[in-house]
């Protein structure tokens, strides 16, 4: 088995979220924050032959790289790396021997979230999600807020411990949902691939659960919001 590019991508996304993966038979790779408040999903074209436990992503995605067309062989404790794919020009064959970690000791999930029906639903281009994620930055600020009233949805870049700290708020449009509301998020948890984002938020109850789909890859995000958000309060 050789890992695409896009299969890559998606490693090294998933271990700025979680060093730790256990990879499932079949063609869907999970993984989930320490704090359980990120969970990542992603479909790829590669069908992993068993389940392998790697207990640091980014060692493990140095190694993959040391080895010039690297093709994987999985073994019952380890995955065999070596220089036999197309295109390798070496004299002599690489390989490296990545031995497993014990999946019970890692922290993974085999859960799924049943998304209730979203009461809003928004569209963040790559752009507006890194000019938020820019003023958040240039401000020292933690929190963004995306918020909906009759005068249409924006997202601001907020400290919701002083309300006298500067702003930055960024207007995206009308609000179709015809709902008020503030949907808080840490933007730590924006752990996200490049590109352009379907969002999705369910607030039933005192739940808010927010999902996030890549409109052109296969990637998704179930994000916690924090417990400040209000819906038609």
């Amino acid at each position: 088995m050789q890992l695409s590019s896009d299969t890559i991508s998606v490693l090294q996304n998933f271990a700025s979220i979680n060093p730790n993966v256990v990879l499932k038979p079949g063609q869907e790779i999970k993984t989930i924050s320490e704090a359980k408040n990120i969970l990542a999903e992603a479909d790829i074209i590669e069908d992993f032959p068993q389940e392998i436990g790697i207990y640091d992503l980014f060692e493990f995605l140095s190694v993959h790289s040391l080895v010039e067309a690297p093709h994987l062989d999985f073994e019952s404790n380890a995955i065999v790396i070596q220089s036999t794919g197309g295109g390798c020009k070496l004299p002599n064959k690489q390989t490296v021997k990545y031995y497993s970690a014990e999946p019970s000791i890692l922290t993974t999930t085999d859960k799924n979230i049943d998304m209730p029906d979203p009461e809003v639903t928004l569209n963040l281009t790559s752009d507006v999600i890194s000019r938020i994620k820019k003023a958040a930055s240039v401000l020292g600020h933690t929190d963004i807020s995306i918020n909906g009233d009759s005068n249409g949805v924006s997202i601001k870049v907020f400290d919701p411990k002083d309300s006298s700290s500067n702003t930055y708020e960024f207007e995206l449009g009308e609000n179709p949902s015809g709902n008020t509301f503030s949907f808080v998020l840490n933007i730590s948890n924006l752990k996200l691939i490049d590109g352009d984002y379907d969002v999705f938020v369910s607030a039933k109850g005192n739940v808010f659960v927010s999902k996030w789909v890549n409109t052109v890859k296969p990637v998704r995000y179930f994000i916690a919001l924090e417990q400040s958000s209000t819906f038609n309060v």
